[in-house]
């Protein structure tokens, strides 16, 4: 029996001797092989590409949130320049809109002044007129009470003529007073 076993090994070869059968090793590499193609066509590549489009929306998932998180840092710069450009221009206006009040003041001032002189010189105007017209009635007053003591002094009335020149001598020499 040992003799069988070695002659029997020695027919078989090497795989012989390891316990390996030729044909059932053989189906077995082919059973191996269809099952690696099928896994390969219809599992592996397909799960390939699944996984390779997942990575490529992951990447322009991670770019779109890059790009995004760059525009909203923009738009803060942009709000933020915005906001400082109108304080600027808000203080602008403001600055003008002093200026302009500090001039219409003065223009309005300047008019009240005006306002005040004209009435003013109106007033010393009419001041002079009824001074000139008191002045003239009490001359004519006193030209009339002259007149009357004179004649009662003189006891005698004068003209026409000669009581206008008595007046205005009187007159004259009363102005010198």
């Amino acid at each position: 029996m040992i003799e069988e076993a070695k002659s029997a090994a020695e027919a078989a070869g090497v795989l012989g001797s390891l316990g390996i059968n030729g044909k059932i090793f053989l189906a077995q590499l082919i059973n191996i092989s269809v099952v690696i193609f099928v896994m390969w066509k219809w599992v592996y590549r397909p799960l390939l590409r699944v996984m390779d489009e997942r990575t490529k929306k992951i990447e322009q998932g991670l770019r779109d949130a890059e790009e995004s998180t760059k525009l909203r840092q923009r738009a803060g710069e942009e709000k933020d320049q915005v906001i400082v450009d109108a304080r600027l221009r808000a203080k602008s206006i403001i600055e003008e809109a002093q200026v302009k009040a500090q001039e219409e003041g003065a223009l309005l001032l300047e008019k009240s002044r005006r306002e005040v002189d004209r009435l003013l010189d109106q007033g010393r105007e009419q001041l002079r007129k009824e001074k000139d017209e008191m002045i003239g009635q009490i001359k004519s007053e006193i030209g009339g009470l002259l007149a009357l003591a004179v004649e009662k002094v003189a006891q005698e009335k004068l003209d026409d003529v000669k009581d206008e020149k008595l007046i205005r001598s009187s007159l004259k020499a009363a102005e010198l007073l």
